[in-house]
């Protein structure tokens, strides 16, 4: 031991210990070979999100439903997110289109399923009349207003004989009887009127009606 002790020096120590790192460690990475390190060698929550490579999570990496609604931030799934037509009937809740959803004029002729449309679903309807009696020789006109709530939606007129020198100036739907002025394009009618002209030698009647819906 006197022998070892009097050749130890620090250089000697210093190179011992060099050398033992260089097989230790040497021999801790050898047994780290390529692909070595599986799932089974990671400790719980050891991989986080500081820890993923940007980019590194891509559409292969996502298992079938593993994002669920819950991971979706508010506002995250926009239109231009969404494919063509993957949005169908099925994916929409009961109720979910409203009316304030739906454009001007999306429902077309082409959309309504026959029978679609019901009595039922138009609300009520109800026909107005109203009769005037035409002097001979004089221009005469009756008109008919729907009740309160309701519009025209169409109406029409007769005389109540047929007779010679009979004829009709005009049948259309006004805003009401007391507002007969010409309508403009896409007001709502309130009523009816129809006039004519008689020379039939007496006295004939105008019958004028309107069709009225809510």
């Amino acid at each position: 031991m006197k022998q070892i002790r009097k050749r130890l020096t620090y250089a000697n120590v210093m190179s011992s210990i060099a050398v033992f790192l260089m097989i230790g460690g040497g021999a801790a990475f050898a047994a780290l070979g390529k692909n070595t390190v599986g799932t089974k060698q990671l400790k719980p929550n050891a991989v986080t999100k500081s820890k993923l490579k940007k980019n590194a999570v891509v559409t292969a990496k996502i298992a079938d439903q593993a994002v669920a609604a819950g991971k979706i931030a508010n506002g995250a799934v926009g239109a231009d997110k969404l494919g063509n037509a993957a949005v169908t009937t099925d994916k929409l809740a009961d109720g979910a289109v409203t009316t304030g959803k739906l454009g001007n004029a999306e429902i077309t002729t082409d959309k309504l399923a026959d029978g679609a449309v019901t009595a039922s679903k138009l609300g009520t309807i109800t026909v107005e009349t109203e009769t005037v009696s035409v002097a001979n020789g004089a221009d005469g006109s009756a008109n008919v207003d729907c009740p309160s709530g309701q519009r025209a939606i169409s109406g029409g007129g007769a005389w109540d004989i047929f007779a010679a020198n009979l004829s009709f100036l005009s049948s259309r739907p006004i805003r009401s009887s007391t507002d007969t002025s010409q309508m403009a394009d896409g007001e709502v009618a309130g009523g009816w009127r129809s006039s004519g002209h008689n020379a039939s030698g007496g006295a004939v009647s105008i019958h004028v009606w309107v069709l009225c819906a809510h």
